[in-house]
């Protein structure tokens, strides 16, 4: 059982023990039937040029919960882990860390997963790549993570452990989350039902107001640095954090710090004046995502992109995925506002609207739809209707008062 259909070429080439659907049945959350009318279904979809992933067309089709397929995702990334050679050897070691596993790589260094035998833990070792130990400003921005993550301590942030060097390259050692980052699973499911995007963005929003209030913006606000464990949801990666008492470093080379796609308009323009808003803007940004399964902007390069974040308004929401709720719509574009003085003034704001909106109720602080929406667009007819009728009794009011007998 394969999570595509087979070719003739492949036919005798035994399925990896990694595939989605081989996975489910394994752990017992799917039949093997299910799973092969997910596949005809995948099938008659390529065949029309859009298919989507076995995991998206079994939630759609209400065979496979959300929570379930982040386990299977999650089970499907141990197994390749052992099958394509991702786990290191026991030997492998960088001081004394033992490496169990490649995590991730940036621009910044790599991510492992390791065992520190000192606090007798399995922690996330986040190490500085060798090319960049000579270059001041990202020395900088590693001891800027550094300096933040030991600093705040909250459920939604990872915690960080300790830090040092080791042959001449820093490093920092954080909680290990066991999950997915938010962008794996949004790779994955495309877009997230309303109720749970709008959870993802509150915790988020726990986690950016428990930093704002410590004086700590973290500006990349992003998918790629949420975590998602099975009952948790964490903000990782400070490497860009300013500090507001403090903010003279990594803050006067005239250029956007961010990631493109979720970038505020202030950092676009790099404004000396960034505050707590630009992380408002990027939660905007990633909600919307989750609601749409789209970004705000897409573009041919970053430049183009971030150009339409200081210039362009995004397509409403709704347009994308109908089934949206008008307070969802309402939250996303307050958040999204181009001017920081028109959005969120507090994280503390949108968690209070997120909670109204995931108990079905309007939120408070946003109190309107974008301009053009469907539903602005049904009130305005609406409201003209309104006008039209009052003004015609009005004028048949007149006539029968001009024609009645005094």
């Amino acid at each position: 059982m394969t999570d595509a259909p087979a070719s003739s070429s492949d036919a005798d080439t035994p399925a990896p023990a990694y595939l989605f659907g081989e996975v489910a049945c394994q752990m017992g959350l799917l039949h093997a039937e299910q799973v092969q009318n997910a596949l005809k279904i995948q099938a008659e979809q390529k065949a029309s040029g859009s298919a989507k992933k076995i995991g998206e067309i079994l939630h759609d089709r209400h065979e496979l919960e959300l929570r379930a397929i982040q386990k299977v995702l999650l089970e499907q990334s141990r197994r390749r882990e052992k099958t394509q050679g991702g786990s290191a050897p026991a030997s492998q070691s960088i001081g004394w860390f033992q490496i169990l596993s490649t995590l991730g790589s940036g621009g910044m260094g790599h991510v492992y997963k390791a065992h520190d035998p000192k606090i007798g833990k399995v922690v996330a070792l986040k190490v500085l790549s060798l090319r960049l130990t000579d270059d001041a400003e990202f020395i900088a921005r590693f001891k800027r993570e550094v300096e933040t993550t030991a600093a705040l301590s909250h459920p939604n942030i990872v915690a960080g452990f300790g830090s040092g060097s080791i042959d001449g390259r820093p490093y920092l050692t954080m909680e290990f989350v066991e999950g997915l980052s938010l962008g794996k699973l949004l790779e994955t499911q495309r877009r997230l039902p309303e109720k749970r995007a709008l959870e993802i963005a509150r915790e988020v929003a726990r986690a950016l107001d428990y930093a704002h209030a410590h004086g700590v913006v973290h500006r990349d606000v992003k998918p790629d640095n949420v975590l998602i464990g099975e009952s948790c949801v964490k903000l990782t990666d400070f490497g860009l954090a300013k500090l507001l008492q403090n903010d003279q470093r990594l803050t006067q080379s005239g250029i956007a710090l961010g990631t493109p796609h979720y970038i505020s308009p202030e950092q676009v323009s790099a404004s000396r004046y960034i505050d707590h808003r630009a992380d408002i803007y990027g939660l905007g940004a990633m909600l919307y995502h989750m609601l749409t399964g789209r970004v705000p902007f897409e573009g041919a390069t970053n430049n183009e992109i971030m150009l339409k974040h200081l210039n362009q308004q995004p397509q409403d929401p709704r347009e994308l995925a109908p089934g949206i709720s008008p307070h969802a719509v309402m939250i996303v574009h307050k958040a999204l506002a181009k001017k920081a003085a028109e959005r969120y003034d507090s994280a503390g704001a949108i968690i209070e609207d997120l909670s109204r909106a995931i108990a079905g109720k309007a939120p408070i602080y946003a109190t309107k739809l974008p301009a053009g929406s469907a539903a602005a667009e049904r009130g305005g007819c609406a409201g003209i209707l309104v006008a039209m009728l009052v003004l015609t009794v009005a004028m048949w009011a007149l006539m029968l008062y001009a024609v009645t007998p005094a």
